[in-house]
């Protein structure tokens, strides 16, 4: 009997506890029958869940990546609380954490990851990467009567190639009219970014989007071979792939108290997420950004159908363009061997037929011509190695600061367009690329050219081929001229694109107004307020003086080719009206 009283008390514990859990339940800010909305933003919690869930993303990452979305008290835990004052840091706070961050919600505070640089971070994350996981923050919410599904993602650190800081927030949105049709999907790169309609977008379960994340930068992309269209020669693939099953899927609530829970109070944290050790860091690049809706990331918090609208938007087309540029090593190398093997074929054809006349028209009065001709072609190939434009520049402002005379923008055929960025282990990166070095393109020519010559026929062709090349020798010099020229326009969207909206000082507008307007060679110096001096000089390299050089050896070549060609017919028609007079005897 006493053991059948102890089994009916304890099932009754057992049905007491059951209702407590289920009447929990029921209460509990994620009830799908209350429908609450715990962060006051007019979307259930129910439809922000659903959302979030339906259109979390396949994340693509390139080869050789080491930092990858990860929950943001990783950079917490490991770093100090700094404030700037002038070019003093004033230390807040030793051991920060999320609750004590949030009270610092404006003025010019940054967390300082204390392992140090890119190689500690680095190592450290790799050791701990596995333990931490992988987490994508999601929010949902409603704006200008449409729905909008964000995922924000936070890398401990951006080894970008033109610039690197500690930290480094990321984020695409989807867009989706009233009745939650995707309408297109919006990936930030580099304080911009690009849009594409939802049916553009590459999917999986035809709600998932790929995103094709840039090595180092982690700037977003619709395919696997974007990245060379743009300021920044991003690196993208598909070595690696989160999906949503290899990450944490965290629901953010919104700013303001009681909008979110206590674990998601570093939402009110609005200073940088990075070290910010020297005032020129932000021109530099090399401070940390601000969290979601602060600084650079505010529009798209605080506005995000609006941010989403103004970036530039990508289609099929652009795509295609995409995948030629990212192809554009096989493509241009299968069209030089298809024309070198034409060449070649005509060559062996020739040498059968006995009409290798190279020797011969060395020998003749064309033969000065050719010489030149050959001369212009070795001037050209240097060219191409030595630098085409140079800009150098002593800077000694509180902002930037130069070791003496640097170079600031570099122009060559190995490298393409190179800038300095003022980071002293960082030197010079390239701006932009193809993929292809742009001297191979010429030097490809160069190989034509030395075919065209070993295959000449007569010495006609020959004068055509150096009056073409010295032409086409021209084309870089005047490319380059054509870019400075168009400089005083660039600076500022240039600006813009790298710096959040910064405002130019109007000493830099002036200065790239008379870069401008003096294109081949000049100097510049000035006071920018009083922040302190600078002197900038510019000039056409010493390659596109060769170029010069090599196009008018060619045009040489080929006037006195053609004259040494006119001066030989008379000489023929002679020879032939002596055989006829010979065979009419």
């Amino acid at each position: 009997m006493k053991c059948a009283h102890t089994r009916i008390w304890l099932n009754a514990l057992i049905l007491l506890i059951s209702l407590l859990v289920l009447s929990s339940w029921l209460i509990s800010p994620h009830s799908v029958a209350a429908q609450d909305d715990w962060d006051n933003d007019g979307v259930s919690d129910f439809k922000e869940n659903q959302l979030a869930l339906k259109y979390t993303p396949y994340l693509h990452f390139a080869g050789g990546e080491k930092f990858f979305p990860t929950d943001v008290s990783y950079h917490i835990d490991n770093s100090r609380l700094f404030l700037k004052s002038d070019d003093s840091n004033i230390l807040v706070d030793s051991s920060p954490t999320i609750a004590t961050i949030s009270l610092y919600k404006g003025g010019d505070y940054f967390l300082n990851n204390t392992l140090g640089g890119f190689e500690e971070i680095a190592e450290d994350y790799d050791q701990y990467r596995e333990s931490f996981g992988y987490v994508v923050y999601a929010r949902v919410t409603e704006s200008m009567g449409y729905f909008v599904v964000q995922y924000w993602f936070f890398y401990a650190f951006n080894p970008g190639s033109l610039n690197q800081h500690q930290g480094d927030w990321e984020m695409i949105e989807i867009i989706l009219d009233s009745a939650e049709t995707p309408m297109y999907a919006t990936y930030s790169q580099h304080f911009s970014g690009e849009k594409a309609s939802w049916s553009d977008v590459e999917k999986v379960d035809d709600t998932h989007p790929r995103v094709y994340v840039a090595l180092g930068s982690h700037a977003s992309y619709f395919r696997s071979y974007q990245g060379k269209l743009g300021l920044e020669n991003d690196v993208v693939g598909n070595a690696f792939t989160l999906g949503p099953d290899d990450f944490q899927v965290v629901l953010l609530g919104e700013k303001g108290a009681g909008n979110h829970p206590f674990a998601q109070d570093w939402l009110e944290y609005g200073g940088k997420w990075g070290n910010w050790a020297q005032l020129a860091d932000i021109a530099r690049g090399a401070a940390g950004p601000r969290g979601p809706g602060y600084g650079e990331n505010e529009d798209k918090w605080v506005d995000p159908v609006s941010w989403g609208s103004d970036v530039f938007t990508v289609n099929q087309m652009w795509f295609r363009l995409g995948w030629i540029t990212y192809h554009f090593l096989y493509i241009f190398s299968g069209i030089i061997a298809a024309l070198a093997t034409i060449k070649l074929w005509r060559i062996v054809k020739r040498k059968r037929q006995g009409k290798l006349n190279l020797m011969k028209i060395l020998r003749s009065k064309a033969g000065v011509g050719v010489v030149l001709g050959v001369v212009g072609v070795a001037l050209y190939l240097v060219g191409i190695l030595l630098p085409w434009y140079v800009v150098r520049g002593n800077i000694q402002t509180v902002a930037l600061e130069t070791v003496g005379e640097v170079d600031l923008v570099l122009i060559d055929g190995v490298n393409g367009i190179r800038i300095n960025t003022l980071q002293s282990d960082q030197g010079l990166a390239q701006l932009f690329g193809l993929g292809i070095p742009l001297g191979i393109i010429l030097l490809s020519s160069v190989v034509l050219n030395i075919l065209d010559l070993i295959g000449v026929e007569k010495p006609k062709s020959l004068s055509r081929t150096y009056l073409m090349s010295g032409i086409t020798s021209l084309i870089p010099v005047i490319i380059i001229i054509v870019f400075i020229t168009q400089l005083a326009g660039l600076i500022t969207p240039f600006a813009n694109a790298m710096g959040g909206g910064v405002t130019i000082p109007p000493q830099v507008d002036e200065m790239a107004r008379e870069i401008s307007s003096s294109p081949l060679m000049g100097d510049y110096s000035g006071t920018l307020d009083s922040y302190g001096n600078l002197y900038v000089s510019w000039s056409l390299g010493i390659g596109s003086y060769l170029f010069v050089a090599a196009a008018i050896t060619k045009l040489v070549a080929g006037i006195i080719t053609r004259r040494a060609v006119v001066a030989e017919k008379p000489k023929e028609k002679a020879e032939i009206t002596k055989e006829e007079k010979t065979e009419k005897s």
